[in-house]
C-alpha cells in the first residue's frame, strides 16, 4: 500500500435504529454543544482533511442533510439490518476506488478530541497495512483507521460475523494505541446520555 498516493475517508456509521435514543442518533443534540452529533463528526473530520461518507438509509437521508447545512459529505445507502461488520464491508467495497484508509466512526461518539486523531493518524502513516484501533482505559474504542485494500477479497459479500472477527482475524495487522481521551469510549445510546460531558 506504500506505493500509492494515501487517501483517508472518514466512514460515519449512522444507519442503526436508535431504538433506546427514540430518535436517530445523528439528529441528536447533547448539552455540551449545540451541533447535531452528526454535524459535528463530520466538522472534526472535515478539520483533519478526511472526507466524510455517511453511511445510512434511505429514510434518514432527507433528515440528515438538513442537519447537516451546507457540509459536504457523500452517501452510502444500505437497507436496514445487519450488523456493524456487514456495515463496513459494504463501505470497502463502495470507497475502495477512490480511498486508501477508511477512519470508522459511529454516530454516536461525537466527543473524540482532534488531538486524538492526529495521534492516530501519526500512527496510521507509520503503519499504513495496519489497523490502528484507539483504547482508553483498556477499553477499545473509535474511530479505528482501516487500511482498505488488504480487507477487500477475504470475505464474500455477506457478513463476515462480529466486528471483532473483521478486525482481530482478518489480514491486516491491528495495533491498539493507548489515548488520554474518554470521548473514543463515550457513545450517546439514551436521552439522558445527552444531558453533558461525564467526569474524566
Amino acid at each position: 500500500m506504500t506505493e500509492i498516493s494515501r487517501r483517508d475517508t472518514a466512514l460515519i456509521l449512522a444507519r442503526g435504529d436508535s431504538r433506546r435514543m427514540g430518535q436517530p442518533k445523528g439528529l441528536c443534540i447533547a448539552d455540551d454543544d449545540q451541533r447535531p452529533l452528526l454535524a459535528r463528526i463530520v466538522d472534526l473530520h472535515d478539520a483533519a482533511g478526511h472526507p466524510t461518507t455517511v453511511v445510512t438509509v434511505a429514510d434518514l437521508v432527507d433528515s440528515y442533510e438538513a442537519g447537516l447545512d451546507d457540509r459536504r459529505v457523500s452517501w452510502l445507502i444500505l437497507e436496514a439490518g445487519g450488523d456493524t461488520a456487514r456495515t463496513v464491508l459494504a463501505g470497502v467495497r463502495a470507497l475502495a476506488c477512490r480511498t486508501t484508509h477508511l477512519w470508522l466512526h459511529p454516530v454516536d461518539l461525537p466527543r473524540v478530541a482532534p488531538a486524538t486523531l492526529e495521534l492516530l493518524a501519526e500512527l496510521s502513516e507509520q503503519h499504513p497495512d495496519s489497523v490502528i484501533i484507539p483504547e482508553y482505559d483498556g477499553v477499545p474504542g473509535h474511530p479505528v483507521v482501516l487500511p482498505v485494500r488488504p480487507i477487500e477479497a477475504p470475505w464474500p459479500a455477506d457478513a463476515p460475523g462480529p466486528m471483532r472477527v473483521l478486525l482481530n482475524e482478518g489480514p491486516c495487522p491491528v495495533i491498539s494505541v493507548a489515548c488520554e481521551d474518554p470521548g473514543i469510549i463515550d457513545d450517546l445510546d439514551t436521552p439522558e446520555d445527552l444531558g453533558g460531558v461525564e467526569d474524566s
